[in-house]
């Protein structure tokens, strides 16, 4: 106990001395973005009280860090970046599977494969004994797999990195899935499904994902059913059918050597064997637009509402462009459209804005709106005509100088750490990216015109050809829905 108290201490002190410095780091570039502002306002003869939107500042070069590239024998790739600022190891790492290659009857698998490879054990240690050594060096390690891909992590001080390997490879490569844990993410995972109409906004976005997708397997949601007829022996199969070196990209960030670490890792991976196997294909959605009107009563005293549709993909030319134009309609927060007008002007919203998820064989595009069930209709009908004014009139120079300037400011406050840094090529190499996509995006995002604007707003967003998913309690709202035309009830009771 008093090793565990001692290690804990260390922790804590490492952590309190970060801390401190994420502090004196926050101030300083607080105190230098106040100084720059106050410089470029007088430069220019400006009050230093005019809205954030009007002020000009001068462009600024940046230029991502990056990681060293590394394949080891047996094919895993390895992203490593050396920092010495702290005694710790991050190691992430990203495998090709998925929700996605579940069989239809049993959805819900790849997500109970990703949490019993952590709580099952491996088949040389328990499951008890796992949780004890990583208690005893404070370490972390977890393990998830989601709609499109996995996850595991691991983070340990530098002292510990041997046995921080050594467990995090055996948990990757021997995975035991332990009866009896199995059964356990069977039960959270049934509990889970009985209360997710919990929540308005999650029976809303999970709706509209099933409507958006449609037959594709990125809209199926798990039941009662698919889980119960879910085995261990479905859980071992779906692991052997994805988990294999060349499989897997490591993103690795820390207090070492790079050719010391990258021995170490090629050590505890030394048995894993190259394979064959290759990855099943899936289909990717299908791009049809069709206006779809689809209620779901919630006895709740708000009403919420998303619409959209399918959108333009990562490695379409259009992807620069249409960040900017959402960023101008919804996603740039106050001083967006939707937000001005529907929340701050008309004060119809708790909150509003739109949402682009840009993936590399298709994009999704949404609004989002809470307000009243009583100004329901009246929300609904203002979103249709913020998205149909900016398709006719276009936006403003100074929207666009926005927009660019502030989704370039957030791209470079991405590198502030090298887990970050190696996280970031660890994705684009996932989804196959171009090399010089991250040395080039400031410069694609600066590049976007008002043209560009206008033509990704009459080529890319259908109001009229939208998915209208709302939640709430009809009897309160403003007008009824069938006004917008034909109306699909989503009976939760069903769900």
């Amino acid at each position: 106990m008093a090793v565990v108290i001692e290690k804990l201490q260390i922790i804590g002190g490492v952590v309190q001395k970060q801390r401190m410095k994420k502090k004196v780091l926050l101030i300083s570039l607080s105190l230098m973005m106040i100084g720059i502002m106050i410089t470029a306002c007088f430069d220019r003869g400006v009050k230093t009280s005019q809205h954030s939107i009007d002020m000009v500042f001068s462009p600024q070069t940046f230029s991502p860090p990056k990681g060293e590239r590394i394949v080891l024998d047996n094919g895993i790739i390895l992203y490593v970046l050396e920092d010495h600022e702290l005694p710790v190891l991050n190691l992430s790492a990203i495998i090709r599977t998925g929700s996605i290659y579940e069989p239809m009857e049993k959805v819900g698998l790849a997500k109970l494969t990703g949490s019993v490879m952590r709580i099952g054990g491996t088949y040389s240690m328990t499951p008890d004994e796992i949780n004890g050594q990583l208690e005893y060096i404070a370490g972390s390690l977890e393990t998830s797999i989601g709609r499109e891909s996995g996850h595991a992590s691991l983070s340990v001080m530098t002292k510990d990195i041997g046995l921080g390997l050594k467990i995090f490879a055996d948990v990757l490569m021997n995975p035991r899935f332990d009866q009896e844990k199995v059964d356990l993410a069977k039960k959270q995972a049934l509990e889970t499904i009985r209360r997710r109409n919990d929540n308005p906004d999650s029976i809303a976005f999970r709706e509209f994902r099933r409507l958006v997708y449609k037959d594709n397997p990125r809209g199926r949601i798990s039941t009662i059913e698919s889980i119960n007829v879910i085995t261990r022996a479905d859980l071992v199969e779906f692991y052997d059918r994805f988990f294999y070196p060349e499989n897997i990209i490591l993103a690795v960030s820390g207090d070492f050597k790079k050719d010391e670490i990258t021995k170490k890792i090629a050590k505890a991976f030394n048995v894993w064997e190259k394979t064959k196997m290759e990855l099943p294909k899936v289909p990717h959605p299908s791009y049809s637009f069709e206006k779809s009107i689809n209620y779901a009563f919630k006895d709740v005293p708000q009403s919420t509402i998303i619409c959209g549709h399918l959108a333009v993909r990562k490695t379409d030319p259009d992807y620069y462009a249409f960040k900017a134009l959402n960023f101008i309609l919804g996603g740039g927060g106050f001083n967006s459209r939707l937000t001005s007008e529907i929340r701050s002007n008309r004060g119809l919203a708790y909150s509003v804005g739109s949402f682009y998820r840009g993936d590399v064989d298709y994009g999704v595009f949404g609004v989002v709106c809470q307000t009243k069930s009583a100004t329901t209709y009246q929300a609904i009908s203002l979103i249709d005509e913020i998205i149909n004014g900016l398709k006719v009139n276009g936006v403003t120079e100074k929207e666009l100088l926005w927009a660019k300037e502030s989704i370039i400011n957030k791209f470079i406050f991405s590198f502030t750490s090298s887990p970050s840094i190696v996280n970031q090529q660890a994705r684009l190499e996932y989804e196959t990216m171009p090399q010089d996509f991250l040395e080039r995006y400031q410069e694609n995002i600066s590049k976007v015109t008002l043209e560009d604007i206008e033509r990704m707003a009459n080529r890319y967003l259908h109001p009229d050809r939208s998915i209208l998913v709302v939640v709430g309690n009809d009897k309160n709202f403003d007008k009824p829905l069938h006004e917008l035309g034909e109306v699909h009830e989503i009976d939760l009771a069903d769900e």
